[in-house]
């Protein structure tokens, strides 16, 4: 997983590049930054860590400036709260709250949630919804050329529809114009094998789940 995580910044780099020859002209000697960000939703330390080794990764990327966010579920869109929010391991709240304007400040946004019966998540969904409605309202090319990416992670069986919901993101990408990136073919590991795609980054729910689950969470949130 780590090593198809980070493989990904093979083709971030490469259009980094393209743009920073672009703005080259315009910005002569100043270092130019390439906004990257995650926006991720998961209850649980699997997916988050996946998140975070792909943020690793683009910050491999000379000037790439990387933050992670999640995106939040609709109770705290009611209540304005998550101190009943009970069900999340621990550390992910830690994380903030993701924001449309997050993603139309950036050049590159990867976006990442569980598949669920062959769908993608709920709240992703409505992140996207608010997002898309956030464009609308600005100019019609808010969101044209922005580098864009996914990544999911499937239930215990490993099946679960995955390639359709990186399929439905990759969709979504393209209706608004952005630049889509999948994951370069790269020897796949034990813990990927059985989910592994080149339409993004995988991650299996089961696959080594032990007691350090929680402390990746924190330690990629901090």
């Amino acid at each position: 997983m780590i090593a198809r995580a980070r493989s990904r910044s093979v083709a971030v780099e490469s259009l980094a590049r393209t743009r920073r020859r672009a703005a080259r002209g315009a910005v002569g000697a100043r270092a130019m930054t390439f906004r990257v960000v995650v926006v991720f939703f998961s209850r649980t330390a699997k997916l988050v860590t996946l998140a975070n080794v792909i943020a690793e990764g683009a910050r491999a990327v000379s000037g790439a400036d990387v933050r992670v966010v999640r995106a939040r579920e609709a109770r705290e869109v009611t209540s304005g709260t998550n101190g009943t929010l009970t069900s999340y391991e621990r550390g992910i709240l830690d994380a903030e709250i993701a924001t449309p304007e997050d993603v139309l400040e950036a050049d590159c946004v990867l976006i990442g949630a569980p598949t669920r019966r062959g769908i993608v998540a709920t709240e992703m969904s409505a992140f996207l919804e608010r997002l898309g409605d956030a464009a609308g309202r600005g100019t019609a090319a808010a969101l044209k050329g922005k580098i864009a990416g996914a990544f999911t992670e499937v239930g215990e069986s490993g099946i679960g529809g995955h390639e359709m919901v990186l399929m439905s993101a990759h969709a979504w990408f393209m209706q608004h114009g952005m630049i889509v990136v999948g994951a370069p073919p790269a020897p796949a590991t034990t813990e990927s094998s059985g989910v592994a795609t080149a339409l993004g980054e995988n991650a299996n729910a089961n696959a080594n789940s032990n007691s350090n689950s929680n402390a990746n969470a924190r330690l990629v949130l901090a």
